[in-house]
């Protein structure tokens, strides 16, 4: 009885799976789906609006960051990194500016000492490197901009 009653709910949920999928599919074999801006998903971006960076061509150390949205967000980046990403094994401009030791000669802000520990091997400080995982400084860090979101962002910090 209790094997039985296991196949029918495993038969039901594929037969609901599929009848989903074949929903999701026109005819012609095109995707039946929308995103945010109420356009197919497989049509063209050439429709979406353009991104009015903060100034022209910010010159890096010249432009005010914006507040952070919340506690631990990480930084964005107040200027423009045109020419800069994306960033390859053995191509990251990023470092040539806010490394400790050209950050404070530069007058820029620094790496944190946080991004020199390997979190993958036990917290062990790598060094003058950066720990591999933080190399990728977009990754996690993104150019600020003047946008209108699709989806406003109604969050209010605590801490004021």
């Amino acid at each position: 009885m209790k094997k039985l009653l296991i196949s029918s709910a495993v038969a039901s949920l594929l037969l609901v799976s599929s009848a989903f999928a074949e929903s999701m599919y026109n005819k012609d074999g095109s995707v039946n789906a929308n995103g945010l801006r109420s356009a197919s998903l497989t049509a063209d971006s050439q429709n979406l609006d353009r991104i009015e960076y903060v100034a022209p061509s910010p010159i890096p150390g010249q432009v005010k960051s914006f507040k952070k949205s919340f506690v631990t967000a990480p930084p964005m980046i107040p200027h423009n990194v045109a020419g800069m990403v994306p960033i390859k094994i053995g191509k990251n401009q990023c470092l040539g500016c806010h490394m400790p030791q050209s950050a404070k000669a530069l007058g820029v802000k620094s790496i944190p000492k946080t991004h020199f520990v390997d979190n993958f091997k036990k917290g062990k400080k790598v060094g003058v490197k950066l720990a591999g995982a933080r190399y990728n400084c977009t990754q996690c860090h993104a150019p600020q901009a003047k946008v209108d979101p699709v989806v406003q962002n109604k969050f209010n910090s605590l801490r004021k």
